[in-house]
């Protein structure tokens, strides 16, 4: 009789986990979300105290502000535009546009890069994913300057808004949209080489 109650309370004990293990679980489950977060904002911070240094705002972003205007240029070109581009301006004899910091994409790419990077998932898919996402994103900005600068042509009092409403809600919810998809997409990847 004693022996059965024994084993009857043992059987309750074992039912009840304690706090550490309830603590250990739950923390094991927020592990991963805290890294990301964590990992997330140190390394948006890492970039923001480059993007905005001296030497960025005069050696880097000047020579990406260039590679924009002179792809968007020679694109506009293909399209008979007659447009030349030096530094950050694109001209011709019908309309200038001149491709300032924030309008380069460099913080939706290095929003979507680290986004991608703190994520947990394996080095090649992230790889690809960051090489895929990037050429994306700098391609949808030449599009954009391609088509602001047709706006500013065409269409010159819609500039202001393709440029300031239309342009950047399109640009984050594309960023957001691709890192979404690169998430299912890694997956995918994942659950198919544990097959």
């Amino acid at each position: 009789m004693q022996n059965k109650q024994g084993k009857k309370k043992k059987k309750k004990a074992e039912a009840k986990p304690n706090a550490g293990t309830i603590i250990r679980a739950g923390w094991s489950q927020k592990w991963p979300v805290i890294l990301f977060v964590t990992g997330f904002a140190v390394l948006m911070i890492l970039f923001y105290l480059f993007w905005l240094s001296d030497f960025s705002q005069e050696k880097v972003q000047p020579v990406i502000v260039s590679v924009n205007a002179r792809v968007s240029g020679f694109i506009l070109n293909l399209f008979g535009m007659g447009t030349t581009a030096s530094g950050g301006m694109i001209s011709s004899p019908r309309f200038s546009v001149n491709i300032a910091r924030g309008c380069d994409a460099i913080e939706a790419m290095a929003l979507f890069a680290i986004a991608l990077l703190t994520f947990p998932a394996r080095w090649k898919y992230k790889l690809t994913g960051l090489l895929t996402g990037i050429a994306l994103l700098f391609s949808l900005n030449i599009l954009r300057i391609v088509s602001l600068f047709l706006t500013g042509i065409w269409f010159p009092s819609a500039f202001e808004m393709m440029h300031v409403e239309v342009w950047q809600v399109v640009f984050i919810v594309f960023a957001i949209a691709l890192w979404i998809f690169w998430i299912r997409w890694s997956r995918k990847e994942e659950i198919h080489v544990q097959e």
